[in-house]
């Protein structure tokens, strides 16, 4: 948020509920200050009566430089009033702050036009494109610890967008660890999956042995409850990115220490004899398997034989 000094009204709008919380906790630290909130910090719902909302307003703080009304789930709230609050915000009290949260904002009405001049509206939707890579990293520098990026992507492929699950998947890697600076692949594998059962890296493991007897048992295994199709088709994804960008390194002249990711010794050997006997147009042709799974479920194909049909490939 831009600025120091507390402004009349602020409006969170999106769909990501971290953060959204985390602008309001941001924001209702910015307006009370060191002050008690339980003293100048109002809470409404969307169906609140806005003579209510706005009395509150009007109301000097007690104990405190500023009043501060909140109005949750305040879509049909802001439908309702759209006219009051534009003029009411056209000469705001002094000595108050409204935040609204809503879903949606219609940027083209004059309410939306006027926010800008006296408050802020802030995005709190996750985009597409978001960088979480970046997002985890800083999160995991906050706890004082290091994410190794195909730990930040392990996590990504399997708690997926939801920055709520992916930081409190965030702190129990973090506690994990304890004393140790980095966050390994590893980790996350003995943490974050640990829900998914054995499984989970039994099936890349078989991938990397290029045995499709004891994928497809591990597959089994993953496939237990509708939907989980895609998160193991994210982490089959995970795992052929690791392996792509080894056998590129390898390919460059990097050395096995180098281009590989850390894993306990066994591991490491089997991944590396992977990479040896697969030259990089299989693990190419992997991700056009990949995608025809992912496309074939989407289009109505049985999901157990998509990915019985994917796993045996790749074992190739």
């Amino acid at each position: 948020m831009s600025g120091d000094a507390p402004k009349p009204i602020y409006v969170l709008h999106g769909d990501d509920a971290y953060l959204l919380d985390a602008r309001r906790r941001e924001i209702v630290d910015r307006v009370v200050g060191e002050a008690d909130p339980q003293l100048c910090v109002s809470a409404f719902d969307g169906s609140a009566e806005l003579a209510d909302v706005l009395d509150e307003l009007r109301t000097l703080p007690f104990l405190a430089p500023r009043r501060l009304a909140i109005v949750r789930d305040a879509d049909a709230f802001v439908s309702a009033h759209r006219h009051a609050l534009e003029k009411f915000l056209q000469s705001p009290p002094a000595s108050a702050t409204l935040l609204l949260i809503v879903t949606s904002w219609k940027s083209t009405t004059r309410l939306a036009k006027l926010v800008p001049k006296i408050g802020e509206a802030i995005d709190c939707s996750l985009s597409e494109k978001g960088n979480l890579g970046r997002w985890l990293a800083q999160h995991a520098a906050e706890r004082g610890k290091r994410i190794a990026p195909d730990a930040a992507q392990l996590l990504v492929q399997w708690i997926g967008r939801n920055l709520a699950a992916l930081d409190s998947e965030m702190e129990k890697v973090s506690l994990y660890v304890g004393d140790r600076a980095d966050i390994t692949a590893q980790d996350v594998s003995v943490i974050v999956t640990a829900s998914a059962g054995p499984g989970a890296f039994d099936l890349t493991n078989a991938i990397t042995d290029g045995n499709p007897q004891a994928a497809l048992t591990a597959l089994a295994g993953m496939l237990q409850t509708r939907g989980e199709e895609f998160r193991t088709l994210g982490m089959i994804g995970w795992h052929l990115r690791r392996a792509t960008l080894a056998k590129e390194k390898l390919l460059a002249g990097e050395s096995p220490g180098r281009a590989l990711p850390r894993l306990p010794r066994a591991q490491a050997r089997a991944f590396e004899s992977m990479l040896r006997r697969r030259p990089l147009a299989a693990f190419r042709e992997d991700f056009r398997r990949l995608i025809r799974a992912d496309l074939a479920m989407k289009s109505g194909t049985s999901p157990a034989g998509a990915m019985r049909e994917l796993v045996v490939g790749l074992c190739s």
